[in-house]
């Protein structure tokens, strides 16, 4: 039996672009988690702050502040689960993106 794959929301795009913006943040550890979390939705996975020490090698506690980082800057949106602070799912904004994208044409 194949395990559930999630429901897409309407406006979740398969077609994120990735490493353009991932690029762009400001910081390596930042841009890492951004594009961890971009491909994941691009893949339509689910991925949490407890995910990201596993998938880019580095500390929880750098993971959680390069989350914290990319949410102030409004790139990423943080689902919050009142259960489990790092069990919270993690959304690429896709104006975040673009504003990256923007920025990266001036």
């Amino acid at each position: 039996m194949e395990p559930d794959t999630p429901r897409r929301r309407p406006k979740d795009r398969s077609e994120l672009e990735c490493e353009g913006p991932a690029r762009k943040v400001g910081d390596d550890t930042c841009d890492k988690v951004l594009a961890e979390i971009c491909l994941a939705n691009r893949r339509g996975s689910p991925i949490t702050i407890w995910d990201l020490p596993q998938i880019t090698g580095m500390p929880l506690h750098a993971a959680f502040a390069a989350v914290r980082t990319l949410e102030f800057g409004r790139f990423v949106i943080i689902d919050d689960n009142p259960t489990d602070p790092f069990g919270a799912t993690l959304r690429v904004r896709e104006e975040g993106t673009r504003r990256v994208e923007m920025q990266r044409v001036a």
